[in-house]
């Protein structure tokens, strides 16, 4: 009696952990500053997720446009293309004077879209938290913002 009394509660506290778990909200992330994030956070902007790598030439040409597209009021959020230690990835953000968030490696993050197959590769998101993209190549402020202005006008033209 006392052997089944155990094993009812270890799995008692198993399937405790598994449904907490399965209750966690999708695309959940931590910010390399320790703040937990889901993309609902960003719902209501506009949401640029940009995966890039320190060896992709394009990729750290796009940094100064991101930067000024983030001061300009979309939402940036950088994600390393490759597995690298939150201790690196503060490295790279200081090194390339990166001005918008950048998602930790640890605790991975849960994303909706699949790593890009090439860099640099984009996704916005709508205020409404539709995924546009993968927008592949270097990107600038201008052709983002670009980008923006035809989804808001599409939007405007189906409205009316």
């Amino acid at each position: 009696m006392i052997i089944y009394s155990k094993v009812k509660n270890k799995l008692f506290i198993l399937l405790t952990i598994i449904l907490l778990a399965a209750c966690q909200p999708v695309n959940q992330f931590q910010l390399l500053s320790g703040e937990g994030k889901s993309l609902d956070d960003y719902k209501g902007q506009w949401l640029l997720v940009n995966f890039y790598a320190e060896w992709c030439p394009p990729c750290i040409k796009e940094i100064p446009e991101l930067n000024a597209l983030n001061k300009s009021g979309v939402q940036v959020l950088a994600v390393s293309y490759d597995k690298l230690s939150n201790q690196q990835l503060a490295a790279q953000k200081a090194k390339y004077n990166m001005q918008y968030p950048m998602l930790a490696s640890e605790p991975m993050p849960y994303l909706p879209m699949e790593r890009p197959t090439g860099l640099p590769a984009n996704y916005l998101f709508t205020p409404q938290g539709q995924m546009i993209g993968p927008l592949l190549g270097t990107q600038t402020k201008e052709s983002l913002l670009e980008i923006i202005r035809k989804v808001e006008n599409s939007v405007v033209n189906t409205q009316n």
